[in-house]
């Protein structure tokens, strides 16, 4: 305000010097002059001082615009804005000032204002190039693309030549998608006016790589380059084609040679990029060790670095990764899931609890962060705990499958079967046409002895889905065992074999069913085929074995029964497994003919796949 203050005096002092009186006190009485030489007098004073305040009005001007280009310097554009206007005040014809006024506009965002000034400066100068090209930057702003042109082919016309028009209008071309304009324009210009102007090369490879033109682009490109070597960024774009192009290790090459010279983030976030899809983490680490040096604000590198680490299974350094990022973004949620997941990796079990518990739950990441917090909660604590946990978290977010088919699991876990079911059915209710639900559910049905209510779950599902491969397979083996509609559960189980031709209990179910319809040699060879696939299946070498049985094969079958005795789990089925053991060898020792043996209806309910 002082400094302010003070030169409006300075200013007023200077007017009253410029138009005050300026004839010398009278000490004396002297002759009037005569009319004539007073005119005389008079006029030559006028001019006089005519020219002595146009001097002072430019010096005005010239100090007012010394302090706007201080106030500049100083980053202070309100003060600057203030300057420049006073010297426009003693020197209004003046597109410099105009046009130094719209910089320190565009700092501040005030675009109209900014066109405004521009416009100014033109109608005083319409041949002003600085203002024709700022006023066209405005338009192009300010999307109006067309008005810009108009400004650029102006200039153009004055001066054809003028090389940074030419690449401000190719690349407003590009943007409106008339790359094919650009490319004339542009080979005009090098033809005519400069065929070493690699900022024209540049733009031409730019615009051919938007026709797709790679070949064309690549010559472009390498041209700018030879005329400047140094020219990062027409390298940055010679290696984009060969990145979009997959042909990585030429990417590799141009972007490796770059970073090596500039320590270019750009090149470094590419060459990263492309060791990261080859999943060659170890020659990533050292870019992403040099970008986090580089650029320490830059997270998401930061994150693909504790990422890396992770993959390497340098578990202690991506903690310390992670931790250094939530130094700076304690709220990022993404990268506390990372953490809780590397301390549930190095069994630190509390910690990931607490990581875990600090995504929120309106979150993508909830899901995942409950649902590990629970598996964790049980392990620690046991069920019970696990089970006030899940109820917790239910409530919070009451339309999430996934934590309904948990709390029925931990229920089921400790064969509280009917409490299950009652949690499924309630979430049937609001997930009608969830097919997880309902095959748990189902599954759960069959355990309990309701083969009836299971079979509605399962119908239910293809009702939904046809293709549902799980509930195909269920109602197939279901009406096999059951002996009913095997015509059709022929056709469900062909079906699910073609969707999922190498699933093991689906195979399972094909030999059994086949064995049912009495189809014994075909029945053990796609028995052996379900074996093959999962050796460690109890009931799937149990129906070997009996497939075995019907062609006389006792000793196979014993091996068989033998083998699925070591690996079941049920102490019901083991001891028909042993009775099965029994009974061949008693009739092997006789010599009996051996009786049909009638399948037992099996109790096993096919895996979700």
């Amino acid at each position: 305000m002082i400094r302010k203050t003070f030169s409006i005096c300075i200013e007023i002092l200077l007017l009253i010097t410029i138009f005050g009186c300026s004839a010398p006190l009278l000490k004396t009485p002297q002759r009037a002059p005569s009319e004539e030489q007073t005119e005389t007098t008079n006029i030559n004073e006028a001019k006089k001082n005519a020219v002595q305040a146009q001097q002072n009005a430019k010096s005005l001007a010239e100090y007012h615009f010394s302090m706007a280009q201080a106030y500049v310097a100083e980053g202070n554009p309100d003060r600057a804005i203030e300057e420049y206007k006073l010297a426009l005040v003693f020197d209004p014809n003046s597109p410099l000032i105009h046009t130094r006024l719209v910089a320190e506009y565009i700092k501040k965002g005030s675009l109209s204002d900014a066109m405004e000034s521009c416009k100014e400066a033109l109608k005083i100068d319409p041949n002003y190039i600085d203002a024709l090209l700022i006023l066209a930057g405005l338009y192009s702003a300010t999307h109006e693309q067309e008005l810009a042109l108009k400004e650029y082919d102006k200039i153009l016309k004055k001066l054809p030549a003028h090389e940074e028009t030419i690449v401000y209008k190719v690349q407003i071309l590009n943007e409106l998608n008339r790359p094919l304009e650009a490319v004339k324009i542009l080979k005009q210009f090098i033809k005519k006016y400069n065929k070493e102007s690699q900022l024209a090369w540049y733009y031409l490879g730019r615009s051919y790589q938007k026709l797709k033109q790679e070949k064309n682009a690549i010559e472009a490109y390498n041209v700018a380059l030879k005329i400047k070597p140094t020219f990062y960024q027409a390298a940055l774009s010679l290696g984009s084609i060969y990145e979009e192009k997959k042909t990585y290790p030429k990417a590799l090459a141009i972007y490796k040679e770059i970073f090596s010279q500039t320590q270019d983030l750009i090149a470094a976030n590419r060459i990263v990029t492309i060791l990261l899809k080859e999943e060659k983490y170890k020659e990533a680490l050292p870019f992403l060790d040099s970008i986090s040096v580089l650029d320490a604000d830059d997270m998401n590198s930061q994150v693909k670095l504790g990422l890396v680490q992770m993959e390497l299974k340098s578990y202690n350094q991506a903690i310390e990764t992670f931790k250094k990022i939530l130094e700076k973004n304690p709220e990022s949620e993404r990268v506390h899931y990372y953490l809780g997941s590397l301390y549930e990796e190095t069994k630190n079990s509390s910690g990931a609890i607490a990581e875990f518990k600090k995504v929120n739950h309106e979150s993508k990441l909830f899901l995942d962060s409950a649902l590990h917090v629970a598996y964790l909660i049980k392990q620690q604590n046991g069920r019970g705990s696990a089970k006030t946990y899940i109820e917790e978290v239910i409530s919070k977010s009451p339309k999430n499958v996934s934590f309904y088919l948990f709390q029925a699991n931990l229920e089921e876990e400790e064969k509280n079967y009917i409490k299950a079911t009652s949690i499924l059915e309630k979430a049937l209710v609001l997930f009608q046409d969830d097919e997880k639900i309902r095959y748990y559910l189902g599954s759960l049905y069959e355990k309990i002895g309701l083969t009836d209510k299971s079979l509605v779950q399962m119908e239910k599902i293809l009702a939904i889905n046809p293709d549902n491969i799980d509930a195909l397979n269920f109602v197939g083996y279901t009406w096999t065992t059951k002996g009913m509609r095997l015509d059709d559960a022929g056709k469900m189980l062909k079906k699910a074999l073609s969707l999922k031709p190498n699933n093991a209990y689906i195979q399972d179910s094909w030999g059994w069913y086949l064995f049912v319809r009495g189809q014994f040699k075909e029945a053990v060879r796609e028995l052996e085929k379900a074996v093959k696939l999962k050796p460690d299946e109890s009931t799937i070498l149990e129906h070997l074995g009996d497939a075995y049985v019907k062609l006389n094969l006792r000793e196979k079958a014993i091996a068989k029964y033998e083998e699925a005795i070591k690996i079941a789990l049920d102490e019901d089925a083991k001891k028909t497994l042993e009775s099965k053991i029994v009974n061949l060898k008693q009739e092997k020792a006789l010599a009996k003919p051996l009786p049909d043996l009638i399948p037992v209806p099996e109790k096993r309910i096919p895996a979700a796949q």
